[in-house]
């Protein structure tokens, strides 16, 4: 049994305070990785094809994410923490790049806002459109779909996406490269790509 010398004072809540963190692990886990659980589920979402999968597939990258948060480098997490949800994704809910079935379950429509100006008709087309463009991602292979879904949706670098991905940017490059050429055919005469090459 350890006794404590009557000497040494704890460390108090002021201590803590006046100290300039060294690690992003001193801001805490709730500020520094909840901001990406957002990312992390729409990434999810995309790779297993369904929001049930997604959510169960994001909170046990949370739990790995607390487990290992001490292993975090750097000021970003956004990465760090979409590392993990891919892992998790790959590893426990049978996402195969190869056998991978292109459908993604559209089962809970997403939030969102409703403009007053916008007719119903425009809600519609929009609405359309946007059920199109989440069509034409779910039909491109897996390596393609994660890549264009890191930088298009997420708004990821292409250093992030190569470190999410464990590839080198070239290959997120040509990836992506790739993936826009698809998504062009797919959406020929429903949405103007401009030049996507």
């Amino acid at each position: 049994m350890m006794r404590r010398s009557a000497n040494v004072e704890p460390p108090t809540a002021t201590d803590a305070t006046t100290r300039a963190p060294d690690h992003p692990q001193e801001h805490g886990f709730e500020r520094v990785v909840l901001p990406h659980l957002s990312a992390g589920f729409t990434l999810a979402r995309y790779l297993t094809g369904n929001a049930q999968d997604a959510e169960d597939a994001v909170q046990d990258a949370i739990v790995r994410a607390m487990r290992y948060f001490h292993t975090l480098r750097g000021d970003d997490a956004r990465p760090w923490f979409l590392t993990i949800v891919r892992r998790v994704c790959l590893t426990s809910y049978s996402v195969d790049y190869q056998a991978r079935e292109n459908s993604l379950s559209v089962d809970e429509p997403a939030l969102q806002l409703i403009d007053s100006d916008e007719t119903p008709d425009t809600a519609l087309q929009r609405s359309l459109l946007r059920d199109r463009v989440r069509e034409a991602v779910d039909q491109l292979p897996p390596p393609l779909r994660e890549a264009i879904v890191l930088r298009e949706l997420q708004g990821c670098a292409y250093s992030e996406i190569a470190m999410i991905t464990d590839v080198p940017i070239g290959t997120v490059m040509s990836r992506l490269s790739r993936a826009r050429e698809r998504l062009a055919a797919l959406l020929q005469g429903v949405v103007d790509m401009g030049d996507v090459a």
